[in-house]
């Protein structure tokens, strides 16, 4: 994938918007050798293009720049051996872009991956959010969890 470092805009955090900055989460990233990776942001511009149909739609939704989205896309085609995104030519809005077959399948991989991860450690992550200092929780959605008994 991209060499560059992703910006951490809130859009971009999908699991995070979910329980709050302050929640303890699990993070997945897939690394591929010493510089490719696969992980939440880009398994959420994935999404976001197959919806919007048009790179720069899911850029928008994300918070970043048509350039950025383009630059992780590119680092998804230099990853894998078939396209994950491709263009769609013509039609009523002139075209766009959207996930090849292999890209939706990359992505259902991916958020099973994320979905037997997070079953596996929730009890540990649950217990360590309890353990957590009460000043992250400090203007946060949610409040911490109860401590058990």
């Amino acid at each position: 994938m991209s060499r560059i470092a992703p910006k951490r805009k809130t859009a971009q955090r999908g699991a995070a918007a979910e329980i709050g900055e302050a929640g303890a989460r699990l993070m997945i990233r897939v690394a591929f050798g010493a510089h490719d990776a696969l992980g939440s942001g880009k398994a959420r511009l994935m999404e976001l293009v197959d919806r919007h149909g048009s790179i720069s739609a899911a850029a928008r939704a994300m918070g970043v720049s048509y350039r950025r989205a383009w630059l992780l896309i590119e680092g998804l085609r230099q990853t894998f051996r078939e396209p994950v995104v491709a263009a769609r030519h013509g039609g009523k809005r002139g075209g766009g872009a959207g996930l090849t077959p292999f890209g939706k399948d990359l992505l259902n991989r991916y958020r099973a991956i994320e979905r037997a991860a997070r079953a596996a450690v929730a009890d540990e992550i649950g217990a360590l959010q309890r353990d957590a200092s009460p000043r992250l929780f400090q203007g946060a959605k949610r409040k911490p969890p109860a401590a058990k008994d």
